[in-house]
């Protein structure tokens, strides 16, 4: 019970010791650049917020494992040594879902496309945000909260679901943000996080989301309710909400829940026993030490 209870308060401490500090990295900009947060048609100002929040979770989380826990900071997962394979199957997955996904929405009329214009600066920039978006985000909730958890011996799925619910929750104050909207992020932490019960390592999770943001809004979908940049296909969505995701965007969709719960499965099942490291045991003056070693296919 005490483990448990030392879980929480590292959970609540992390979560609100982020609000908190990142209101003091952020409150220097208010003061000498109060304009900066008011352009509702640039990314910089989600640019200044994302790389604020990476280095908000990266501080929090170095303090609290090693002061609070004794553990180095690469207890998060956060190690890229033999991990291009992660990296690449995440790529790999989200392109494969937003593929499916957009067929299937615009033979039926779901979608339509209005226009495409190519935008490099846009592409680009937009894709660095991802990635910030994607480190942040996962480095907080995976490598964290649930690594935290797995190592607090929670039960892996159990563990799994509650840091899916925080996930979701943290998007809470999104335009657009609805119940089903809720659900369906519950099951995103969980396609994003079923790797890492395998591998405790967030490479692969960090390429998903990074990617499956970037791709879903260069096709023309808002991104959990927000937008960034000009997209490479601009879309035009029909009344049915329930299957195109309406103002939220895909990941508020029927669509989307099909295709997370059967790809759910596909990493579980498929991909994440290709992306686990072998763990050789040495033995150092009668000491026992685990090394990894290439993958396991």
């Amino acid at each position: 019970m005490k483990k448990y209870l030392l879980l929480t308060l590292k959970i609540i401490a992390f979560l609100f010791g982020s609000q908190i500090l990142m209101a003091l990295l952020i409150l220097p900009f208010f003061i000498f650049k109060p304009d900066l947060f008011d352009s509702s048609d640039s990314i910089i100002p989600m640019f200044t917020q994302e790389v604020l929040l990476l280095l908000t979770v990266s501080l929090l989380s170095y303090l609290i494992l090693h002061y609070w826990e004794k553990l180095p900071l690469s207890d998060l997962g956060i190690s890229a040594r033999n991990r291009g394979k992660d990296i690449l199957y995440g790529a790999l997955t989200a392109a494969t879902i937003y593929c499916i996904s957009f067929i299937v929405l615009l033979i039926p009329g779901w979608i339509s496309i209005e226009k495409i214009a190519f935008h490099p600066a846009d592409l680009l920039f937009s894709f660095l945000l991802m990635i910030l978006v994607g480190l942040a985000e996962e480095i907080m909730s995976r490598g964290f909260i649930l690594g935290r958890m797995l190592n607090a011996g929670v039960h892996p799925w159990l563990a799994l679901l509650l840091s899916s619910l925080i996930f979701s929750l943290m998007h809470i104050a999104n335009d657009g943000f609805s119940f089903y909207a809720f659900l369906n992020l519950v099951l995103a932490g969980i396609l994003l996080g079923v790797a890492y019960l395998h591998t405790r390592n967030l490479w692969f999770s960090i390429s998903l989301h990074t990617f499956w943001n970037w791709i879903q809004g260069q096709l023309g979908f808002a991104v959990s309710g927000q937008s960034f940049g000009e997209p490479l296909v601009k879309i035009q969505l029909s009344d049915n909400t329930l299957m195109n995701g309406g103002k939220f965007g895909f990941e508020s969709s029927l669509t989307c829940t099909i295709l997370m719960i059967v790809f759910i499965f596909v990493i579980a099942r498929y991909i994440s026993p290709k992306l686990k490291i072998q763990e050789t045991k040495i033995i150092i003056n009668n000491e026992t030490t685990t090394t990894s070693s290439d993958y396991t296919c």
